[in-house]
């Protein structure tokens, strides 16, 4: 998947041939158009964060060097690794746990959009996608198309029930897997799960979407599948509304140096930021 900028739009394209160097070529399937900007806005960078720690395919309008953005470490088998579980075994019983294999559709991509607007003042968007939706719209096209044909998909037959679009920052650390997203501020965590499954089990488990509780732990669990409205302003033409079904889990973080979060299926580890005034060093140390 390709973020086109002037359009914007994501563009879906499949590699031909990949077993021969020489005839290996990129194919365009369809396009899926993005929600409409206002004359004055302009999509200045955009980025795909997925659970592969090497799908970050880059867009920018700018003649200068791409903005960097914080490494997402996603699976504990090392860099190269996409196996998407982790090497801890339980206590006294080596090799008995079961290992979660992510099948590739069976994750989201975050879709990271910095937008200018005529006031000098840009927006980052975070737009999420389950890569099953890409899969399916990749399907429909090549079963359903015609041969040399490319299909543009509006914003308005796939975005607003396929999708989740809120305010982003560029500055903050996440981590995926599979299906689930962690981001990490200052004071709290928050774990966002698109699993349809567990969707359903917790709507059922809290008695309705909306609803909420709280764990003894002081973590905030709520299903949400009430569409939300991204406010358009001076960068989209309309206010754009999604409802991709998630998740959230809110838990508290007492530190104030919550500077990120690396996750696999069953851990979270927290990066806090700390000043060493004086280190004492032992004298072999010194020496």
């Amino acid at each position: 998947m390709l973020v086109r900028l002037r359009e914007p739009a994501l563009e879906l394209c499949r590699i031909s041939n990949i077993g021969d160097c020489e005839k290996a070529s990129l194919e365009t399937v369809c396009i899926l158009s993005l929600p409409e900007l206002t004359p004055n806005a302009t999509l200045s960078w955009a980025t795909c964060h997925s659970q592969h720690p090497g799908h970050v395919p880059f867009s920018s309008n700018l003649q200068q060097n791409p903005p960097s953005h914080p490494h997402h470490p996603t699976s504990s088998s090392g860099p190269g690794k996409n196996t998407g579980s982790s090497t801890r075994q339980p206590e006294g019983k080596v090799g008995s746990r079961r290992h979660l294999r992510f099948e590739p559709r069976d994750r989201i991509i975050n879709v990271v959009m910095r937008i200018d607007g005529a006031s000098d003042y840009s927006r980052t968007v975070d737009l999420i996608v389950r890569c099953r939706t890409i899969f399916e719209f990749i399907n429909a096209q090549a079963q359903g198309g015609t041969a040399g044909a490319m299909r543009t998909i509006p914003w308005n037959e796939w975005g607003p029930t396929n999708s989740r679009m809120q305010e982003g920052d560029s500055l903050t650390c996440g981590s995926h897997v599979g299906e689930r997203r962690a981001m990490a501020l200052p004071t709290r965590i928050t774990i966002r799960d698109y699993n349809p499954y567990r969707v359903r089990r917790a709507i059922a488990l809290l008695g309705g979407a909306g609803r909420e509780i709280t764990l003894e732990c002081g973590s905030v669990v709520k299903a949400v599948k009430e569409p939300s409205v991204y406010r358009g302003g001076e960068w989209f033409r309309d206010d754009i509304e999604t409802s991709l079904p998630y998740v959230e889990t809110v838990a508290p973080y007492k530190e104030d140096e919550c500077e990120g979060v690396f996750m696999d299926e069953d851990n979270l580890v927290v990066e806090v930021h700390t000043e060493v005034s004086h280190v004492h060093l032992p004298p072999s140390i010194k020496d």
